[in-house]
This record gives C-alpha cells, sequence and structure tokens, in this order.
C-alpha cells in the first residue's frame, strides 16, 4: 500500500485484525459507559420519584410539624443559636418567623454587656419552651415578662438565652461562661421533665461521692455534621421546608436520643442494682436505680447553680413548665426533684393558674405541633413570674412609675395576646 509521501507498506492479515480489535474493544467501551450512564440516571429518576412520592404521602396523610433547628457549637462547649439567623417553623397550627441577634439570642437588637442606667436584667434559661417555639418573638415569654414588668413600674430587660434542647447542665454553662456577662440581676432557669434526661444525656457533671463535679468540658451533638451540612443551600432548603425529612430527623433523633441515655443510665446505676434485694424483680430494681441516679444528678445541678448565682450576688429562680395531661389536666414536673432541693429552692409554678384558665375551648399548649406553650400560655406563665418578680428587692433602684412609661397596664392572660 502506498502513502502519500511515496513510501509504501505492507498491511498483513494480523494488522487488519488488531485494528478490528482495537475497534470492537472502543466500541465496546463506550457501551459500558452509555449503560453506566443511563443506569445512574435511572437510580436518580428513581431515587428522585421516590423522595417526592414520600413527601407527598407525609404531607396528605401524616402532615408533620417543620422546626429546623439553627444551632451550633459555643466557644464554651455547649450549642447556641446560630447569630444573625432568619428562619421559620410551620405547623399544622401556626407559622412562626425567628430572628436570631448577633449574641445567639432570640431578639431583635443586640445588647451591650453594660446595662443601661437605671436599668437592671432579667437572665432566662430555658429549652425550646422559653426559646418561644410555635410562637412569635413578640408572644415569647422574655417579650411577654419585659412588659408586664415594665408595666408594673420597673425599667427591665429580659434576656432569652435559651436554646432548643438545653437541659440545666447546659443552662449553667452558658450562665457561668456567657451570660454573666451581661450582669443579670435575676436569673431564671426553666424547668421540664425532659431536663432530667438531658442531663444525663449531656454528660457534662457527674456524681462522685455524692457530690457534683464537672465530667466533660463539651457537649455537642451533632453540631460538626449540621455545620458542615448547613454551608449547602440545598440542604436548607429541603432541611427548611421538607416535612419528609423532618419525619425522618425527628424519628432517628428521638431513637438516638433513647439509646444514648439508656447506655448512660446503665453505666451510672450498675453499682446500685447490684446491691438491691435479690428478691425484688431485676427489671423493676433496674428502673428504680436509673430513676434515682437521674432524679440525684438533676437536683444536684440545680441545686448547684442556685449557689453559683446566689455566690454572684444574684437572685435564682425556678420556673416550672407543667406537663400537659390534656386541655384541661396538668401535672407538676418538679416533683422529680428532691424534696430537699426543693424545699429551699425558689420556685415559680404556673400550675395552678393554668388549672384555673383550662376550659376546654382553651388551649395552654398546641396539640398539633410539638406541643409548645401557646401565646396564651406564655402569658400565664409570664404573669406568674411577673407577680414574683415585680417585688424582688433587686429592682428596687429600677422604678420607672407605677404605670409604666407606656401607660398600659398588663394584659389579661385569660385570652390569646395576639389571636391568630
Amino acid at each position: 500500500m502506498r502513502v502519500a509521501d511515496g513510501s509504501s507498506f505492507t498491511l498483513t492479515s494480523e494488522d487488519t485484525v488488531s485494528f478490528v480489535a482495537r475497534l470492537e474493544l472502543r466500541r465496546n467501551s463506550a457501551d459500558r459507559t452509555r449503560s453506566l450512564l443511563l443506569r445512574l440516571l435511572q437510580g436518580c429518576g428513581l431515587l428522585a420519584f421516590t423522595l417526592i412520592f414520600g413527601e407527598a404521602f407525609v404531607r396528605i396523610l401524616c402532615p408533620q410539624p417543620v422546626m429546623p433547628r439553627y444551632v451550633t457549637a459555643t466557644d464554651w462547649g455547649v450549642r447556641g443559636n446560630i447569630p444573625r439567623a432568619h428562619y421559620w417553623h410551620y405547623t399544622p397550627e401556626v407559622s412562626v418567623e425567628y430572628r436570631i441577634n448577633g449574641q445567639g439570642m432570640r431578639a431583635d437588637h443586640d445588647y451591650p454587656l453594660r446595662k443601661p442606667a437605671g436599668t437592671c436584667r432579667v437572665a432566662v434559661f430555658g429549652d425550646s419552651l422559653l426559646m418561644g417555639y410555635e410562637v412569635d418573638l413578640r408572644d415569647s415569654f422574655s417579650a411577654r415578662l419585659e412588659e408586664m414588668l415594665h408595666a408594673g413600674g420597673r425599667s427591665v430587660e429580659v434576656l432569652n438565652f435559651a436554646v432548643s434542647g438545653f437541659g440545666t447542665a447546659e443552662m449553667l454553662r452558658t450562665y457561668e461562661a456567657f451570660a454573666r456577662g451581661f450582669d443579670p440581676d435575676v436569673v431564671l432557669f426553666s424547668w421540664h421533665l425532659t431536663d432530667m434526661e438531658d442531663n444525663v444525656r449531656s454528660a457534662l457533671y457527674r456524681l462522685r461521692d455524692g457530690k457534683l463535679e464537672n465530667a466533660n468540658r463539651s457537649y455537642l451533638p451533632g453540631v460538626k455534621t449540621q455545620d458542615f451540612l448547613m454551608r449547602f443551600a440545598a440542604y436548607r432548603l429541603i432541611a427548611d421546608h421538607s416535612q419528609l425529612y423532618a419525619l425522618l430527623r425527628e424519628r432517628l433523633g428521638q431513637f438516638t436520643k433513647h439509646l444514648f441515655v439508656q447506655l448512660r443510665q446503665q453505666a451510672v446505676s450498675a453499682k446500685q442494682t447490684a446491691t438491691e434485694n435479690a428478691e425484688e424483680d431485676e427489671e423493676d430494681a433496674r428502673y428504680a436505680a436509673h430513676r434515682q441516679a437521674n432524679r440525684d444528678l438533676s437536683s444536684a445541678i440545680v441545686e448547684h447553680a442556685a449557689q453559683v448565682v446566689a455566690a454572684d450576688g444574684r437572685e435564682f429562680y425556678l420556673i416550672e413548665v407543667p406537663i400537659r395531661v390534656s386541655r384541661v389536666a396538668f401535672r407538676t414536673s418538679v416533683d422529680v426533684l428532691s424534696p430537699e432541693v426543693i424545699s429551699h429552692i425558689r420556685i415559680i409554678s404556673p400550675l395552678a393558674t393554668f388549672e384555673q384558665a383550662a376550659r376546654p375551648d382553651f388551649k395552654v399548649y398546641y396539640e398539633h405541633g410539638e406541643g409548645h406553650l401557646t401565646p396564651s400560655g406564655v402569658q400565664l406563665l409570664a404573669k406568674e413570674a411577673a407577680q414574683i418578680l415585680v417585688r424582688s428587692p433587686r429592682f428596687a433602684a429600677c422604678t420607672v412609675g407605677l404605670a409604666g412609661a407606656t401607660g398600659q397596664s398588663s394584659p389579661d392572660p385569660a385570652s390569646p395576646v395576639h389571636p391568630r
């Protein structure tokens, strides 16, 4: 065979076979690539269809509240609200906007460390109930309490340090490392039955020979994963709007929490169960030991928190959030603490007020979201706190006049402040 430059070569049968083989190899490789891409596209399509179908199924047959948690790590080793976060919660009953200031508090403005002249401060610590889940900022406990104290003649700022998921141990760490710098005159820690498990799960403190001691420097469950995912707009879109994702996250979270608490309880109460009466049922003995260990730990943390605040020259109150049994029935949540702690800790309890206000057409707690307080429930709780705090000698130098600068009186707690 002659080529363009005049030279020639001989094409043998072996060359022909090799050339054809190479073409066939390339063709097969291209076919495999196309087949792989096709299968990948089919898989992606099937996944997308499944997720869309699942989302529609959940929305139609079992609607879920969509309540993303914008939390991150703090310098003092526990979770905090993401500064400057702005997001929404959606439930079958409400749509609520959340605005977090630059200091991680639910507020529309930042607070200077130094108090304004003639103004006193109340520092509020709690979980989602006192942070104000399912209520607008104006209907949150801190906002209502500040308004009522002002109407009662006190110039007071109420700072909201609550973070969803907090237990007493995390409240104490936040007070010691951050909130005390704002020089509060009164410190309120919320108490709900869930705090007992939260205190065990966080493992920030432990009891050794009956004395409370620091156990771990930090408790940041899932924060690194959350921080990584929050970098992506697609994840934030899903977390902020998907009911299917909310359902899966809630179920997984509950399972993980219960598992972690069980493992922690077994470690803490192993010695106690070994000393139980041999004739007592082993399961009952184990449960009793777990509950007693939890009770002792939480009681010690609450007592230590009161001592720390008192040593700073401030007043400490434990504000109880009663347990909802039905729309018209409630029960106390502080009875799980030791009688010794209950006897000498100042407790603000709205239980009697809740029971007095209860009626079939009046909701103190939401019933189709995550069970947080309604604006009416928050108002009852805030009124109970305001009636006690307004008489505090710590506020003697912060008087603005009996009617308050606005000339408004305390709202009637028997009806919602902002009907929806």
